[in-house]
């Protein structure tokens, strides 16, 4: 089956949206959350509604429901170069698009001796893998600072991708004789030293920490070093100094989250730093990534909950209304399993989260436990002003009714939103047989985005290559 039909499985694959009606287009207009489901109905397919949404959960507190609406778009929706970009510029206000180089050349001819300039034009060619710009402007940058380490450090690091390891190596050693002084060329003399002389490294990280007390680096280093000497206690208070040091820094976030999970066992304070590190770079790692490590933490967190706070007397339903997505996605797993007719409403009103797993568990819920009785309820649904709803009810149409839900599911792939017409190609490749298969086919000739054609055309072409 072609993964790019596959409908939103566990860590939330589609993200959400709210179609309403124009009598109620100003309503959603006074309440920015409605709005940004709106807003990502229509354009689904388009990375800008996903990093509005997961922002605002962000900016309200829930940072765990942000990090799921991120990794289900970074997962399975867009390419890893269109993820980077939108998240870049939506969490670290860093754009490096076509328009914001245009503008940073323009103000460079005016100013060419601009050091911030030349910086913001390195970090995009960097971020771009255009290691020849950026070499060209890191190199600028040391002839206007040559006393700033970011910029040697820089073109080091471009170097070493490059393969050109002993030119590294050169540069960072001259900037030390150059400026020997300096917090970085201590700091690397210090990282040199750990592991050969590290009584030496410990008392000159001792000493440069009285001369740098606002170094995270330097905080950090003295911390792995007294780990390395058992004082655990004493290594847990710098490493949470680094860290508060260090905001910017995703690795010294990560590894802080490390030294919680695997050194002290507090997975609590672990999984807030590896949320600290994630929201400053996806991508980052402690020899593991940390979205992983998220992912298994705030798994095994919510499976303690759920069966704590079920043991305790509380219903499932109950558990419905959690902040946490992976307690809500639980819950409804469990109430799947022990399926009573009165668990339909809760079920249904699930299909409302801001979590996609959530949403699809509870979609699977229904249809699992679901007959053609279901019949007016699913009727209302397939008109509900809520495209969320509306966009999943298609999959229950068509898995329950098959070629009589055919007529409704076809005016959906002509939906003005995004939203809608993905969820009913996916539930006619899905559930339709052959027959909805055709009609998803066919529809493709009029299907407006490049990105529901291309994906069509690889079901059909994945469909046409099974044996």
């Amino acid at each position: 089956m072609n993964s790019e039909f596959l409908p939103r499985a566990n860590c939330a694959i589609f993200l959400l949206a709210l179609l309403i009606s124009p009598s109620l287009y100003g309503q959603a207009q006074d309440d920015p959350l409605k709005q940004l489901r709106v807003d990502f109905a229509m354009r689904f397919l388009e990375p800008g509604p996903h990093m509005a949404l997961a922002q605002y959960f962000f900016d309200h507190g829930n940072r765990l429901q942000a990090f799921y609406i991120l990794e289900a778009a970074r997962r399975s929706r867009f390419e890893e170069p269109v993820f980077n970009q939108a998240f870049q510029l939506t969490f670290r206000g860093f754009d490096y698009s076509s328009t914001a180089e245009s503008a940073l050349l323009k103000e460079l001819a005016a100013r060419p001796q601009s050091e911030e300039v030349v910086f913001k034009l390195a970090d995009i060619y960097i971020a771009r893998d255009d290691w020849a710009k950026a070499k060209h402007y890191l190199a600028a940058g040391i002839k206007i600072r040559p006393d700033d380490f970011k910029y040697t450090n820089g073109l080091a690091e471009v170097l070493r991708i490059e393969g050109n390891e002993a030119e590294a190596e050169r540069l960072v050693k001259d900037y030390i004789r150059r400026y020997p002084d300096s917090e970085d060329a201590v700091a690397i003399r210090i990282e040199e030293l750990i592991k050969t002389e590290p009584a030496r490294a410990k008392s000159m990280a001792t000493e440069a920490r009285a001369k740098f007390p606002k170094s995270g680096g330097l905080a950090f280093s003295l911390a792995r070093m007294l780990q390395g000497e058992g004082k655990l206690s004493e290594a847990e208070v710098l490493f949470v100094e680094a860290a508060d040091l260090s905001l910017n820094s995703p690795d010294i976030q990560a590894w802080t989250g490390r030294f919680f999970l695997k050194v002290r066992g507090n997975k609590a304070k672990a999984l807030d730093y590896y949320l600290n590190a994630y929201f400053l770079n996806p991508h980052a790692y402690e020899s593991e990534f940390v979205e992983s490590r998220i992912v298994k933490l705030n798994g095994e967190f919510a499976e303690v909950e759920v069966d704590r706070r079920t043991k305790a007397g509380i219903s499932l339903e109950k558990l419905l209304s959690d902040s946490n997505p992976a307690i809500v996605e639980l819950a409804l797993e469990q109430i799947s399993e022990s399926w009573k007719p009165v668990y339909l409403e809760s079920a249904l009103k699930c299909l409302e989260h801001d979590d996609g797993g959530v949403r699809w568990t509870a979609t699977e819920t229904i249809k699992k436990n679901s007959n053609r009785t279901f019949g007016v309820k699913l009727r209302a649904l397939l008109t509900d002003g809520d495209l969320r709803k509306r966009g999943l009810a298609a999959y229950l149409a068509v898995h329950l009714w098959k070629n009589e839900s055919f007529p409704v599911v076809k005016r959906m792939l002509v939906d003005e939103a995004q939203l809608v017409r993905f969820d009913a190609l996916s539930a006619l490749i899905l559930e339709g047989g052959a027959e909805g298969r055709r009609i998803a086919y066919e529809h493709a000739a009029n299907e407006t985005n490049p990105t529901l054609k291309k994906m069509i055309e690889s079901s059909r072409k994945e469909k046409d290559n099974e044996p």
